[in-house]
């Protein structure tokens, strides 16, 4: 028996997806906070949520996030969607959106999700290369929009891979230029010197807003994520929706963080602090090109080819960042996000040592 031969063929062309899990002193190679939830306020999440009955469904569908992010945003609670993290909104949006053939506009290099995504459904995807500075063709991508009278165009800002952003300029002028759903990853959107986009929504019902508390919220570990979109485009998103993915500790902890957003903000700022600091170390070794960034990660080459610089870090010094060569236009390129203040300068001082035994 070929039990091969039972699979879509888009699925059989794939492979699943993979993060590098090799141990090492400092862990800088998938874009999370240096910081965990304070002690103190574990506990006290904790202690509350162990009143809660386990042994009864959440709700279908989350009310109290989109409610509280409804009163903090100044939207409908029906604009906003809970999940188990924004990638599971990313194959949400997509369902309700790609069948076969269905034009999904992608810019280039970005997160390999959207495109692996749009292709186990049966979409055309339309990639629009970044010019020479990574940053997007806002142009080409204007141009080939106005031509999608329906479809998806998927664009994260800021990017990732390479820490981009586009304008809100832009944003509205893609919204009125096309048919299509503008998807609009702000995973980063903390972090970036640019505002989001999610009061648009009001006003284009063409604009679905995915937003994680995975990085500037300390939360990887627990998944949890939102969609913000005009409500009648949240309603048709929620019909293919899983159910009772929210689990409520997850629910819980989110909104106990949103009362703690000082916090965040000034660890949001740290952050960005940390990144320039390390790109500005870095851009003075001889060879070395760095990348501008507007997140809390960013691009950097050296002379060593991306794959042993990758190795000399991780195995002499214990050092895990991102190799990302094998995405398009970044042949030689590592990606590494802002750690503590020990991590960062750790890793200024590891690629140096590396350079320097080169």
């Amino acid at each position: 028996m070929d039990v091969k031969s039972n699979f879509r063929k888009s699925v059989l062309d794939l492979s699943p997806y993979a993060v590098s899990g090799h141990p090492a002193k400092i862990k800088l190679n998938q874009n999370e906070s240096p910081f965990d939830i304070p002690a103190e306020l574990k506990k006290e999440i904790i202690e509350e949520f162990s009143r809660i009955s386990w042994n009864r469904y959440p709700e279908v569908f989350s009310t109290a996030l989109p409610k509280r992010l409804s009163e903090i945003f100044d939207l409908p609670q029906e604009s906003f969607i809970g999940a188990n993290g924004s990638n599971e909104l990313i194959y949400t949006a997509a369902i309700s959106i790609v069948q076969d053939g269905t034009d999904v506009l992608i810019p280039q290099p970005t997160f390999y999700l959207f495109e692996k995504i749009s292709r186990i459904l049966g979409g055309n995807v339309i990639k629009v290369y970044a010019d020479a500075d990574l940053n997007f063709d806002v142009s080409k991508i204007l141009e080939i929009a106005r031509t999608m009278e329906r479809g998806l165009i998927i664009i994260g800002s800021p990017n990732n891979p390479t820490g981009k952003s586009v304008s809100r300029e832009f944003i509205v002028e893609l919204l009125k230029s096309t048919g299509a759903i503008v998807l609009l990853d702000e995973a980063y959107i903390e972090f970036s010197e640019k505002p989001s986009a999610i009061d648009l929504v009001e006003t284009h019902k063409n604009l679905v807003i995915l937003k994680t508390f995975s990085k500037a919220f300390s939360l990887a570990g627990l998944r949890i994520g939102y969609l913000v979109a005009h409500p009648e485009t949240t309603f048709e998103i929620l019909k293919v929706k899983i159910p009772f993915t929210v689990n409520p500790l997850s629910e819980f902890t989110a909104l106990k963080l949103l009362e703690h957003r000082d916090l965040f903000e000034e660890r949001i700022k740290f952050l960005k602090q940390q990144r320039s600091m390390m790109m500005d170390k870095l851009s003075k070794l001889d060879g070395v090109k760095i990348i501008d960034s507007d997140s809390n990660f960013f691009l950097f080459s050296t002379p060593l080819p991306a794959s042993k610089m990758f190795e000399e870090l991780l195995e002499r010094q214990s050092v895990l960042v991102r190799d990302v060569s094998s995405y398009p236009m970044l042949g030689n390129y590592l990606r590494v996000n802002a750690g503590s203040k020990e991590e960062s300068d750790y890793f200024v001082d590891s690629v140096r040592e590396c350079l320097r035994r080169s």
